[in-house]
């Protein structure tokens, strides 16, 4: 059955467009395909104008703004979620008794797409980073190849998931970056990636063991990770069936002209590296690929130098592991500035703190629940400096009247965004602008 023959004429409610409109082209290619798409959003309609404008050039017909009726969901065949809306949210409950099915983008295209091939990137950090590596190497690969063709979806991409449907054919491949949430999702849809490629031992989206989403794998299938990860494979007694590669920075030669900015970019190369060895790339064209490489926005990204204080923006640090790599990466004699808070990850943050005394004189923090869930304990560090302050402007302001010559301020929030932020790219683009300002 084609997708257009799938979707013509269902009644599909999409709750949420997107921070910034990443679910744009997915819905399009609903109503494209046939589909009675009805768009709810909480924001609203004055901040979706231009949103609401775009689609219903492309044909959509119903839309609110502001308030999701719950009853309105009962008439759907289907409900699919934006990645800020959690399956257990309140106005679910009606849609979830009466058994409508509510999917996410990738868990919609994984059930109806043919047997493709899944890279799955997972982790709590480094995951976009590995994948601007990997994915100029595949195509490459791909691209050379008529019967087998490349496909990224990424849950903060405006490229969608659901768009691939129209294309994708048996034995293409799918690269994917699996966010934490998504990790139960997909196990329940009892799939894995053939693929596997660990940043990082997974801190949350599991019920039972970290390693889940790996249940189904089988004997030629692979586990791609650093030492750390697959100790912790082993330690958790996880029965893993795929063939398990080691990886190590020393596996991205020396001779190399690499630009990566420590050794964590070095590591997450490596995992890049494997992956695309499994795949068949050519040593010359990964080569070629992380040469041209350049470290990405928003991750332990050099801002400027202001009166010889540096400035960096890590504001894709959402995690208590991310903010441990970044303050490893900078540390220095004690002369980091960390500005640091925002809405609850459900991290354990006491490694994090661990590293504080030997590296961060100073800590700003921002307001947030995982702020207000943590201060008491940030409080108890011995000699730190610590202050509050109410936006990432006021945090800029007073991080550079704070700082001293050699010092270097550290924008890695460990948390969720929120409140006024709506995703990590906003925040950063916020702290980006208050640096430039000063």
């Amino acid at each position: 059955m084609s997708s257009r023959t799938y979707f013509k004429g269902k009644r599909i409610a999409v709750i949420g467009i997107g921070p910034h409109g990443e679910m744009i082209t997915d819905i399009t290619f609903l109503i494209k395909a046939g589909a009675l798409v009805a768009i709810y959003d909480l924001r609203s309609e004055a901040r979706l104008k231009g949103y609401i404008t775009l689609l219903r050039s492309a044909g959509l017909i119903s839309y609110v703004c502001g308030s999701i009726p719950p009853e309105d969901l009962l008439d759907m065949d289907a409900i699919i979620l934006s990645h800020e809306y959690p399956r257990d949210s309140s106005f679910l409950a009606p849609a979830q008794q009466k058994k409508i099915p509510i999917e996410y983008p990738e868990t919609m295209f994984f059930r109806l797409a043919p047997a493709v091939t899944v890279v799955g990137i997972i982790g709590v950090a480094g995951k976009s980073t590995v994948m601007s590596m990997l994915t100029p190497m595949l195509q490459s690969v791909c691209g050379a190849r008529a019967e087998q063709r490349l496909f990224i979806i990424d849950p903060e991409s405006e490229e969608g998931a659901l768009v691939h449907l129209a294309k994708v054919k048996s034995n293409d491949v799918v690269l994917i970056r699996i966010e934490q949430a998504m990790l139960t999702e997909l196990h329940a849809l009892r799939m894995s990636p053939h693929i596997a490629v660990l940043t990082s031992v997974p801190s949350m989206g599991y019920v039972k063991s970290p390693f889940e989403i790996l249940s189904y794998q089988t004997y030629n299938n692979f586990i791609i990770g650093s030492d750390k990860v697959i100790d912790a494979i082993h330690a958790d007694r996880f029965h893993a069936r795929a063939k398990m590669f080691r990886t190590k920075a020393s596996a991205v030669p020396a001779g190399w002209e690499f630009r990566g900015t420590g050794k964590h970019d070095r590591e997450n190369a490596a995992l890049a590296l494997e992956a695309a060895y499994v795949l068949n790339v050519t040593v010359d064209t990964a080569r070629d690929v992380l040469e041209k490489w350049k470290p990405l926005k928003g991750r332990l990204e050099f801002v400027r130098k202001v009166k010889h204080v540096e400035f960096y923006n890590d504001t894709a640090s959402m995690f208590s592991c991310s903010t441990e790599i970044g303050v490893s990466a900078l540390a220095g004699e004690k002369n980091m500035i960390l500005v640091f808070g925002g809405g609850e990850s459900g991290c354990d943050y006491r490694t994090l703190y661990k590293l504080f005394p030997e590296s961060v004189r100073t800590i700003i923090l921002l307001p947030g629940s995982g702020t207000m869930k943590e201060r008491k304990t940030l409080m108890a560090i011995p000699d730190m400096k610590i202050h509050s302050v109410p936006t990432i402007e006021e945090a800029v302001l007073l991080a550079s009247e704070q700082a001293v010559k050699g010092d270097r301020v550290l924008f890695s929030p460990g948390f969720l965004a929120g409140g006024v932020d709506r995703s990590r790219k906003e925040r950063g683009d916020r702290f980006v602008k208050a640096v430039k300002g000063l």
